[in-house]
């Protein structure tokens, strides 16, 4: 994972996490790694091609080097894989390096209810929650419809915070 010069980092990880009795998410095995790969290029491809082009060498080994299954969760909904996400703990702040729900279970209520349990566990803790969305990713509207503001912006990126 990249990580910023001197931060304390953690992930943050149980074992084994219930979000409500059907959806869970539990750490990624190392043989569901291409699967993930597959999972972020089905989610995030056609706007990461719009912002830079997709090539496919350069965002397998980008995705392999960035995620493991010591920082990849697998979302489960009744037995079935239907996502994935990396949460880190930082010192100040909780980092959402990535969510993805495959197509068929979009604009269900499980990307809601995932991410209100995260914002339950940051409130917990006394801390924000800090992600980065391509410009292009409509998810950029459902993180705001959650109250997350852009904190700043680029050209190709937004980075959000709650609250």
């Amino acid at each position: 994972m990249l990580k910023p010069d001197g931060a304390d980092i953690s992930l943050t990880r149980p074992g084994l996490k219930q979000f409500n009795t059907n959806l869970s998410a539990r750490p990624a095995l190392p043989d569901e790694m291409p699967w993930a790969f597959q999972l972020f290029k089905r989610c995030l491809g056609r706007y990461i091609d719009q912002t830079w082009g997709w090539d496919e060498v350069f965002q397998q080994h980008g995705f392999l080097e960035n995620f493991s299954p010591s920082n990849f969760d697998i979302l489960i909904l009744k037995d079935v894989r239907i996502g994935g996400m990396s949460l880190i703990s930082m010192k100040r702040h909780l980092q959402l390096e990535l969510l993805v729900i495959d197509a068929p279970w979009r604009n269900s209520g499980l990307g809601s209810t995932i991410m209100q349990s995260l914002i339950m566990q940051a409130t917990a803790e006394s801390l924000p929650i800090r992600l980065k969305v391509l410009r292009c990713n409509p998810a950029y509207n459902f993180y705001q419809r959650l109250n997350f503001r852009t904190e700043s912006s680029d050209n190709e990126r937004y980075q959000m915070i709650y609250p």
